[in-house]
């Protein structure tokens, strides 16, 4: 029996189709964002589950919002009603934004965009009402003297050349203050609204000019909570009973929320982490993720900023004292009116008499 043996350009050829058998057999991992028809043909049935989950926690946060604001203008006083809406809006906001990406996968630039708008304006309304407690700038100076502005504060007490000295505290300086938190809104704004018209232009233009702007964004952060941290030190003992560390703290959480766990589930994208099942690759994966944690994170977030925000204080309690005290004056007003009616009759019924 005679052997047959191939000849090299059959087995060439055979090694040919195994290769572009494999490959066909391998996923490709698409690079581009699906739009929102491919997206929502290839949802299954967890990627409903976690879109209804979204909306259920989207709502709980907006009816949280709703009650605490009712709260609020209807017990605070005058001057701290805008900046509390304002501050506890933050919740609501980054829980729409999130869910919007959730459902429309291009979007996620702009629902990171809106939630660094939205906690930069936040700060920035939580350092008005902390002045706004304090009934002003210039009581603001009266209340802390003799006390000085410590700059030995984080996060900015970790550099290595922090030497800062103490200042006395001035009308100046506290404007020094307001300029480092109202800076936050300000340039954070323009480099979002810069990548905003990049990826408008073209998507890979903002993908290698994104990392350039990361230093600009953090500078500008930490110099940002650098201000707060300063000013809430400086009110701790004229604050004490207003709860704004925890205040601070419940909003601050929205942006290590936002840009930690943005973060990790980026990285994790990057690795190959994360399935990539086409349309939808495993960047959209990541940011499904992150957005619907984000949305259950921000329920809790607005849970605590309720009870901060609901507690009564002491400006509350004054001016229940003060309407209890008129209410006591003008009931002693009426009941001693009513007893100066019955003095003339009863005279005239003696004069009869």
């Amino acid at each position: 029996m005679d052997l047959l043996i191939p000849s090299d350009s059959e087995v060439i050829s055979r090694e040919v189709k195994n290769i572009g058998f494999a490959m066909d057999n391998q996923t490709v991992c698409p690079k581009e964002v699906p739009s929102f028809t491919e997206y929502l043909s290839a949802l299954s049935v967890y990627g409903i589950t976690v879109i209804t989950c979204g909306a259920i926690a989207v709502l709980l946060v907006l009816i949280i919002f709703i009650d605490t604001l009712k709260y609020i203008m209807k017990n605070s006083s005058p001057r701290v009603k805008a900046h509390s809406a304002l501050v506890i809006g933050v919740y609501p906001v980054v829980a729409v934004a999130a869910f919007c990406a959730t459902l429309v996968p291009r979007a996620q630039l702009l629902s990171e965009a809106m939630t660094q708008a939205s906690f930069m304006v936040g700060m920035y309304q939580l350092f008005c009402l902390c002045v706004a407690y304090c009934g002003g700038e210039a009581e603001l100076i009266r209340k802390v003297k003799p006390e000085a502005l410590n700059m030995k504060v984080g996060p900015c007490c970790f550099w290595p050349c922090c030497c800062f000295p103490t200042l006395e505290i001035t009308k100046h300086r506290v404007r020094y203050l307001r300029l480092l938190v109202l800076q936050l809104p300000v340039v954070q704004g323009l480099v979002y609204m810069t990548l905003l018209v990049m990826w408008a232009e073209r998507e890979s233009l903002y993908q290698v000019n994104y990392m350039y702007f990361q230093p600009i964004i953090i500078i500008s952060i930490l110099f940002g909570i650098w201000g707060m941290l300063m000013t809430i030190n400086l009110l701790k003992d004229v604050l004490k009973d207003f709860s704004m560390p925890a205040k601070f703290m419940v909003l601050q959480f929205v942006l290590l929320i936002a840009k930690l766990q943005g973060l990790a589930f980026r990285i994790a994208a990057w690795t190959g982490l994360l399935p990539c099942r086409d349309p939808i690759n495993s960047e959209v994966y990541g940011n499904v993720i992150h957005n619907t944690l984000m949305m259950g994170e921000m329920v809790l977030l607005g849970i605590l900023a309720r009870n901060l925000y609901k507690k009564v204080l002491p400006d509350q309690e004054t001016k229940m004292c003060v309407i209890k005290t008129i209410g006591s004056i003008v009931e002693e007003l009426q009941f001693s009116n009513n007893n100066n009616t019955h003095i003339p009759n009863l005279q005239s019924n003696d004069n009869k008499v």
